[in-house]
């Protein structure tokens, strides 16, 4: 697929020949036996999402799958770990509306053209592309059923079967129009399945929602909520119905105020209705009796009393959830969008369901008025935004737990996913049982890796090489202390595929690993092996949350990471933050703190070393949070100045020294290792470049060991690439007798940006800096090794590579400029490969779309190598914008190329005459969903006394497909079909009844009998509430006793009964369709 290539011979440019000149009687290092024609270009892997693009969510919690869809018409489907399938679309509107059908479908919206996609799980492919005839406004679906509900703008409802790939004839008109006929037209704005009733549906429309029955095509209930005038919310319903504005005199009128939404109790014994002045009301769902109205903090609405204030500005209740805990029963309403702040959710914690059947609706009112348990608030923690950019949340999608796919979605959640109205994606912990309601700290949760890149932003990210034996030791460490038992995967569901095939780079070396360093906002950093798409166990994610240690002083920039630096070989961090503050981690196991401390500053914090106005504080007393459960990097240490100043570029390095520079042109080196120590704190680089102007500061560091000039021995020394035209300051770092070490400034070289005529010379700077060894050209950054081996006189002659915009050039330590190389275009990163050990040369990718190849160290040109198109249209953009100068491109041959703020592509250069392509298989494989073992369980029925009363019917699935298909259903040719019928309820009845069912089948069923709990102490005797629940457990014995006899007798007269249950629904449907 990604096989096209184009080179080109680089041309012979005069600066070449200069180079060639300069560096005759030096080894040369480039490959002796290259061709360009036989490297290939491949995309290997992407990662990341685009920053705000989120558009509709959907979980699955049988297979344990998540849907995004995103504004660049696109689907993408997670599980477990590093499992992505992407599905693109062609379309100009983008997917609104997603929903997984029998765990095998998933159904994509496009709401304003009424388009819906089929897709296959299993296959990965489109099975159907068809539209309804209008837009659509409102959709259902239920996890166990072949049928999805859609609601029109023209208020009918259509039903569609995904299971045969068609629209199924029934129809039903707009509902409205028979319940208040002098209304407007309304569409049909939410939909939702009885959740014990497959033959009742709940039915939103703008001025009433409707119970409405298809079995027997009638209306079973109608809520019209009507204020009249002297209610408390007349005058705030008035205000609302009329655009925001009051009228001059009042109105007399009656207020009809419009709905948005209507949800169901678990039970199915109650309805919900949402509408736009924020009215929460309750309903009786078989009377249609107004129980209670409400709002977050207001009661009685409808009920006379002093009227409501009427806010300067409205903000609308955007969306509620009906949530219950692992027993039905036991409920929560989750409110999100009210107030002026919205990153507020608000949680009316009801409890435990008073009994139905002998309960009042004058005590459901107090009981739906005054939440049992309180009512509380959860905080989200959005992203950093410009100020003028309202945010709220508009849906709450709840993450619920394993093969709990009911009540709507509803039914005990450990998580609740979050989307706002700026596309954003935000997780918080949800319990329905309290502890860690609306926890943020993501340190245990292992998230999907490309939405790990958007929560919480990343700020930033690199590529790391890092030795297998430093990495593993590591996650040896993690793994004998219980790392993955103390984490929680988001996502369990399908199989990441095999990467056996996938051919090696021409340099992979299997003695490294490529290790993915992320920063975020939010003070977490994560760290991901990403070798060859390696990243598919949960061992292989480090995450490190450390704002629960840090001081939150209410700016952002307090726990925000804007770089990360990391030295596997020593086991040491750094983090710097937006403060200017630096955070020194160091690997290890912490017992930690109780509580957290981002409240608290550092003033009690000892000082471990100072050097002028810098100095380093112990923060391991603070040490709390998700840190502190298995071993991980700690933050240890904490490196401050007197007055913030803002960090430029940081650099950790394997030998223990660290450098900090920051953009006043100061530059503060440690040494943590044999410290924590203050080295150096040089207040401003320009003292060494008097010659040069401007506000010079540093952009980039990086430590070798070589040797410098004639010194016979080999020096730690650090090299400082600055702005202000492309500068390069070297510092040697030299033991002192107490055993410490010191920093020396030994010489400059200026000028090495070729644009250093420019108007701005504060613009022109270095971008990297590349150490090798001038021997074999192998990495001369410095290394622990090497480093033990310095007091034997080792000698490593080595040169440095520095790259900017415009140029590359390859210096001899101290001031030997060996090669110049002006690249045409922007330069935008640069790298050393290694050509199969049999040399090395620079790579280059410029903003036109290719590599281009530079020998060393002359630099000549050795080709131009054209990104494949269909990688080349994934990254056009950020090559023209300059985000891709953030890539890295490793020594392997492998390329991470940065395709937005939050993406990165990984693609290889692979040589085609090699043995490994010749095996490399081309299909284009992709990870696996579908998991044919995930049965779903049964679908909740209602309470046997309910039926024995009338108050629900049963409607099997058969008896549906029926009624809504026809009696001339064909059967589906496509194998989806036969394996959703294998996980389906229907065909695996040994799993138990859902529901309230016989007792016998309790331990195998999904939904486990509800235990009924007192609310309130009692003494038992008459006067409290020992006789009631006396009385109660009598009535429980009444429902189990009908129960057991209507299963009895179901069960004798299912057979004789089945044959004229079919000609009765028959007769039905030729009447509704006029047959």
């Amino acid at each position: 697929m990604f096989s096209k290539m184009k080179s080109r011979k680089a041309p012979l440019s005069l600066s070449s020949v200069s180079n060639v000149i300069k560096t005759s009687g030096t080894k040369d290092l480039s490959p002796s036996h290259f061709n360009a024609k036989d490297i290939e270009m491949n995309f290997v892997t992407q990662l990341g999402l685009p920053k705000d693009s989120i558009v509709a969510v959907a979980y699955d919690p049988v297979q344990s799958l998540l849907a995004v869809s995103t504004t660049y018409n696109e689907v993408r489907v997670y599980g477990q770990n590093s499992v992505e399938v992407v599905f693109e679309f062609n379309a100009t509107h983008p997917i609104t509306k997603l929903k997984f059908v029998k765990g095998v479908y998933l159904v994509a919206i496009t709401e304003s053209s009424g388009g819906i996609t089929v897709l296959s799980l299993h296959s990965k492919s489109i099975l159907v592309a068809t539209s309804a005839p209008g837009a659509i406004t409102a959709v259902e679906a239920d996890p166990s059923l072949d049928f999805i509900i859609l609601g029109l703008t023209n208020g009918s409802l259509m039903f569609f079967d995904v299971d045969r790939l068609n629209m199924s004839p029934l129809r039903v008109d707009n509902l409205q129009k028979k319940v208040l006929p002098k209304q407007k037209m309304s569409p049909v704005l939410h939909l939702e399945w009885h959740p014990r009733d497959i033959g009742t549906v709940l039915v939103t429309y703008s001025h009433c929602a409707i119970l409405y029955s298809i079995a027997s095509g009638e209306l079973k209930s109608k809520f019209v909520y009507v204020v009249e005038k002297g209610a408390k919310s007349f005058e705030l319903s008035s205000f609302v119905a009329n655009g925001g504005k009051k009228k001059m005199f009042g109105s007399s009128k009656d207020v009809i105020p419009e709905l948005t939404e209507s949800h169901f109790h678990p039970n199915g014994l109650h309805v919900l209705t949402l509408h736009r002045d924020n009215t929460i009301a309750f309903w009786d769902a078989a009377s249609g009796a107004l129980i209670q109205t409400r709002n977050i903090f207001e009661v009685g609405l409808h009920k006379p009393g002093p009227s409501l204030e009427i806010p300067e500005v409205f903000h609308p209740i955007q969306s509620v959830r009906w949530i219950c805990g692992e027993d039905p029963e036991l409920t929560q309403l989750v409110i999100c969008g009210a107030g002026a702040e919205g990153n507020l959710l608000h949680v009316l914690d009801f409890g435990y369901t008073l009994k139905y059947s002998m309960t009042s609706n004058e005590k459901q009112a107090e009981f739906y008025a005054s939440p049992q348990s309180g009512q509380r608030i959860l905080p989200v923690l959005f992203n950093l935004r410009k100020q003028d950019e309202q945010e709220y949340i508009t849906s709450i999608l709840p993450i619920s737990g394993d093969n709990e796919p009911y009540f709507n979605g509803n039914h005990n959640p450990s998580y609740l996913l979050l989307v706002s109205n700026l596309n954003a994606l935000y997780i918080i912990q949800f319990s329905t049982v309290g502890g860690a309601q609306g926890s943020t700290d993501l340190g245990g949760l292992l998230l999907p890796p490309s939405i790990a890149f958007i929560h919480p932003p990343v700020t930033s990210s690199s590529v790391q090489f890092v030795k297998r034996k430093d990495w593993f030791s590591m996650m040896s460490t993690r793994v004998s202390g219980g790392a993955a038992a103390k984490s929680n995967l988001l996502l369990k569901g399908g199989a990441p595929v095999e990467n056996s095939s996938i051919p090696k780079s021409f340099g992979y070396n299997d003695t490294y690993r490529n290790i993915l360093v992320t920063g975020h906002e939010s003070g977490l950093v994560r760290l991901l092996d990403i070798t060859k798409t390696e990243f598919s166990e949960a061992e292989s994610i480090v995450q490190i949350s450390l704002k629960e240690t840090l001081y939150n002083s209410g700016n952002p920039n307090s726990v925000k990471i804007v770089d990360v630096s990391c030295a596997f070989g020593s086991k040491e961090m750094l983090v710097a933050l937006g403060s200017g503050d630096v955070v020194i981690c160091k690997f290890g196991r912490s017992n930690g703190s109780q509580g957290n401390h981002s409240t608290k500053d550092y003033a009690r914090c000892p000082v471990q070393h100072e050097n002028g106005n810098g100095k380093i504080l112990d923060i391991r007393e603070r040490i709390s949070g998700s840190v502190t459960q298995t071993s991980t990097f700690l933050p240890v240490s904490l490196l401050q100045l007197d007055k913030k100043e803002k960090v430029s570029c940081i650099k950790m390095s394997d030998i223990g020294f660290a450098a900090v520079a920051y953009t006043s042109g100061r530059l503060v080196v440690c040494d943590i290792t044999r410290g924590p120590a203050i080295i150096l704190n040089l207040e401003s680089i320009s003292e060494h470049l008097v010659t040069v102007t401007g506000e010079c500061y540093a952009t980039v560091v990086e430590f070798s060991i070589m040797e410098y000039g004639q010194d016979g021995y080999s020096s730690v020394l650090l090299h400082v690439g600055t702005n202000c035209g492309g500068n390069l300051l070297n510092f040697k770092i030299v033991p002192m007798g107490n055993g410490g070490f010191e920093v020396v400034f030994t010489d400059r070289t200026i000028g090495l940006n070729y644009k250093s005529g420019a108007a701005d010379p504060s613009l022109l700077k270095l971008d990297q800096i590349i150490p090798i060894n001038a021997v074999d050209g192998s990495s001369a950054v410095a290394e622990m090794e090497i480093f033990n081996k310095l007091g034997q006189g080792v000698v490593i002659p080595g040169y440095v590579v520095t790259t900017s915009e415009r140029d590359l050039r390859v210096l001899k330590i101290p001031k030997t400029k060996l090669s110049h190389k002006v690249v045409e275009d922007s330069c935008l990163r640069s790298g050393v490969l290694n050509f199969h050990n049999n040399g090395v040369m620079v790579a280059s990718l410029v903003k036109t779309g290719y590599v281009k190849l530079f020998s060393l160290p002359s630099l000549a040109d050795i080709a131009d190598i054209k990104v494949p198109k269909e990688i080349y249209v994934k990254i056009k953009r950020s090559l023209e914008s300059g985000i891709a100068s953030q890539s890295e491109i490793l020594s392997t041959g492998d390329f991470f190329v940065r395709s937005s703020k939050s993406e990165f592509l990984h693609m290889s250069a692979f040589d085609k005459g090699s043995r490994l392509h010749r095996s490399h298989n081309k299909e284009n494989v992709t990870d696996l969903l579908f998991n044919e073992n995930a049965i779903i369980p049964p679908r909740p029925t209602a309470g046997t006394l309910s039926w024995a009363t009338g108050q629900t019917g049963y409607m099997s699935v058969e008896d549906l497909a029926l009624l809504v298909a026809g009696p001339n259903r064909k059967p589906a040719k496509h194998p989806e079909s036969q394996l959703a019928h294998n996980i389906s309820p229907e065909a695996n009845l040994s799993q138990g009844y859902g529901g309230y069912g016989a007792a016998s089948q309790q331990s195998s069923r999904g939904y486990k009998e509800p235990v009924r709990r007192s609310t309130t102490a009692s003494s038992g005797g008459v006067a409290g509430q020992g006789w009631v629940r006396s009385l109660q457990a009598g009535l429980e014995s009444v429902e189990e006793t009908i129960g057991g006899y209507a299963n009895s007798a179901s069960e004798a007269m299912t057979e004789s009964v089945e044959g004229q249950k079919r000609a009765m629904y028959s007769a039905a449907f030729k009447d509704k369709f006029g047959f």
